[in-house]
């Protein structure tokens, strides 16, 4: 059964996170747990792209075969588009772009 945050990836954990453009753009910040309940702030201040990746090491699944070790997780980067924007709002974004 999939997981509601992480998929899979052999030992590796990847999750997803859903950035709108003015954040992609600007900033943000998430608090991002792990799947043994740690939490991690990850940040960026300036532009980010979708696909922007960030990997915690040691911090997926344990090895099957070697239980002093674990996978990674990896947290990726998505970025919602608007759907349409107004003349002005493509005029004025033309300006400060």
């Amino acid at each position: 059964k999939p997981h509601s945050i992480y998929k899979r990836e052999d030992d590796n954990l990847r999750m997803y996170v859903d950035l709108d453009l003015k954040e992609a753009l600007t900033g943000w910040t998430r608090t991002i747990p792990t799947i043994d309940g740690k939490k991690f702030t990850l940040s960026k201040g300036g532009p980010t792209g979708p696909g922007y990746t960030e990997t915690y090491p040691h911090q997926g699944m344990p090895n099957s075969k070697k239980p002093n070790e674990r996978g990674d997780m990896i947290v990726e980067v998505k970025v919602k588009f608007p759907a349409s924007l107004t003349l002005a709002q493509k005029s004025h974004l033309k300006e400060i772009l």
